[in-house]
């Protein structure tokens, strides 16, 4: 009894993780990318900002969800957030020419990618 309560606990904490995870992907677009303009400047001239704040808003909302209930359908948001914040990011950083000018907001965006998937860790063998 008593593994299955750490069990639980653990599993909450990463999806907390989880959670903190979209927060920060979905406001890293709102931050300074580089050169005083921010990731969701960015959007008038490419699509990825769009992508990134997708899968930072997938990933909060199946956080969300996940913490909140035991529906299985909804707890695939959460990885699957992760994973298009991630690959969002992967195709900025295929754009970027001078990395040095690179920012916070830039590589917030990454931070809460990974946290997001670090988060669905969670949902193995749910």
């Amino acid at each position: 009894m008593w593994r299955r309560e750490v069990r639980n606990m653990e599993k909450k904490t990463l999806l907390i993780i989880g959670l903190i995870g979209g927060i920060i992907a979905t406001v890293g677009v709102f931050l300074e990318w580089g050169g005083g303009v921010s990731g969701w400047d960015f959007r008038v001239l490419v699509s990825y900002p769009y992508v990134v704040l997708l899968g930072g808003i997938l990933a909060l909302i199946g956080g969300i969800l996940a913490l909140a209930t035991s529906i299985k359908p909804t707890s695939y948001l959460l990885p699957v957030g992760g994973i298009v914040a991630l690959l969002g990011w992967i195709w900025a950083a295929t754009d970027v020419v001078n990395w040095s000018a690179m920012t916070y907001g830039f590589y917030t965006c990454l931070v809460g990618a990974i946290l997001a998937l670090v988060g669905s860790l969670s949902l193995r063998g749910k």
